[in-house]
């Protein structure tokens, strides 16, 4: 039985989905395997019903396994589209998968607030600035997106990290801030303009995904903190320009 650490800050739901999506990704849960019932596994993991709930839904949601009326939950074929609908560790992903994931930092820096996103985003709880992340994300050294993170400003800090690695890990780790799954999400086709280009080594007008996420912190805060609904308090913003012809994770 795998370890499920209580005292993690992760939340528990996440563990659990993290924890089944590994065994499904190395192979030791196959396609068509019938996964444990809600209430085994709620029994097995000493979790409520709601959180194995919440850990399956999202599985199921992202195409890991099915869910079948009156028999049981089962593993999707791997063919079946696995996309990612709150927050995950792009890290994490990569490392499931055996890929080596590397980062180059294009900028980092405390800067005014530009998009009307922004300022919708994170109100006037940041003073009109966001410290913002931009690196270069490369899968077994192709890269494969541009990535640009825009965070509250007091979390300049983060320039003393070694942020060539996971944002998400010290984020939870070092911060203690675990990133929400409630983010809202968009995703569009765009074209790679000089600068994408370059930096994904694409010709310029290469057809590319452009994803973009509001990501709130995880605990709940009282009414009014944030800008987030039920008081969840606006943690980061990414925007991420996807190269989907070279590597796929």
């Amino acid at each position: 039985m795998a370890v499920i650490e209580k005292v993690n800050p992760m939340p528990l739901y996440l563990q659990l989905k993290n924890q089944i999506k590994k065994e499904i990704r190395t192979g030791l849960l196959k396609a068509g395997d019938k996964l444990p019932s809600e209430a085994q596994l709620q029994k097995e993991y000493g979790m409520s019903r709601v959180t194995v709930r919440n850990a399956m839904e999202e599985l199921a949601a992202e195409g890991y396994i099915i869910k079948v009326q009156g028999k049981g939950s089962f593993v999707a074929n791997s063919d079946m589209l696995r996309l990612p609908i709150g927050v995950t560790s792009f890290s994490e992903d990569a490392r499931m998968q055996g890929v080596s994931l590397t980062s180059t930092i294009l900028k980092t820096g405390v800067e005014e607030i530009q998009s009307e996103l922004d300022r919708r985003f994170f109100g006037s709880k940041t003073g009109g600035k966001v410290f913002v992340l931009k690196r270069v994300r490369k899968a077994d050294g192709v890269p494969v997106t541009v990535e640009e993170n825009h965070l509250p400003p007091e979390l300049v800090t983060l320039e003393e990290e070694d942020l060539t690695g996971s944002l998400y890990d010290i984020l939870i780790n070092k911060y203690h801030m675990v990133p929400s799954n409630k983010g809202r999400r968009s995703i569009k086709i765009t074209f790679a303009d000089e600068e994408i280009a370059e930096a994904l080594s694409l010709s310029r007008g290469t057809p590319v995904i452009e994803s973009e996420m509001c990501v709130f912190e995880w605990r709940a805060y009282p009414h009014g903190e944030g800008l987030g609904k039920g008081g969840q308090r606006p943690l980061y913003q990414v925007v991420c320009i996807d190269n989907t012809t070279r590597y796929k994770l």
